[in-house]
């Protein structure tokens, strides 16, 4: 009964706007991370200065190809899911916004974790939780695409499930570099586990629909 009350709630309308709206806070958001790249200044001189100020902010490069990375591969999935979208529903947009206000938070959180705070866990887990709950949130919005069957019926099953493994493989990557964060500050090499953790994922994810 639940269910067809919050189906009545779909929309006729094609999710061309949201993806639209989508497209645009991603690209401000990917400026926004860009905006926020040291570079030398005018207290820097030579060849050897330019290439010492690279080293010392070295770190926040590789954070900003980081975040840079993980908000591609989010607009790469959106842009492959709602492609086969037919229609909208209230609780769909709404976890949308939910995903794209993690997005939005990426270049706060990317500079909080290379900020010179010291307090390593906190900065660790405050990116590792923005990225995590951006994943959880798409993986919620494509859930209830699937659910109240928004997605045109020539939507590769495959394509729909291959994004969804990938997104819950990305999303427990980052959860479970959490709790790293407060034993060492090498906690970021757990993210090169992501392909370890999409194949725990497959696995289970068959075992269940083999004993479904």
């Amino acid at each position: 009964m639940a269910e067809t009350a919050a189906r009545a709630d779909v929309e006729v309308a094609g999710p061309e706007r949201l993806i639209y709206f989508s497209d645009a806070v991603i690209a401000i958001a990917i400026t926004l991370l860009a905006l926020e790249l040291p570079t030398p200044t005018s207290g820097v001189h030579g060849d050897a200065g330019v290439l010492a100020f690279f080293g010392e902010h070295a770190e926040e490069y590789l954070a900003f190809l980081i975040s840079f990375g993980a908000v591609a591969m989010h607009w790469l999935i959106h842009q492959r899911l709602f492609r086969h979208a037919v229609g909208l529903d209230g609780r769909l947009i709404r976890w949308n916004l939910l995903w794209l206000l993690m997005i939005v938070l990426m270049p706060c959180t990317t500079k909080l974790l290379t900020s010179e705070v010291d307090a390593f866990p906190v900065q660790f887990t405050v990116y590792a939780a923005d990225q995590a709950l951006a994943g959880l949130f798409l993986l919620l919005a494509v859930a209830d695409l699937r659910r109240f069957h928004l997605l045109r019926a020539d939507a590769p099953a495959e394509v729909i499930s291959d994004a969804m493994e990938f997104m819950t493989a990305v999303a427990a990557m980052f959860v479970l570099s959490i709790p790293v964060a407060f034993v060492t500050n090498w906690a970021l090499l757990c993210w090169l586990l992501l392909p370890v953790v999409r194949a725990i994922v497959r696995f289970v994810g068959r075992r269940i629909s083999a004993t479904a």
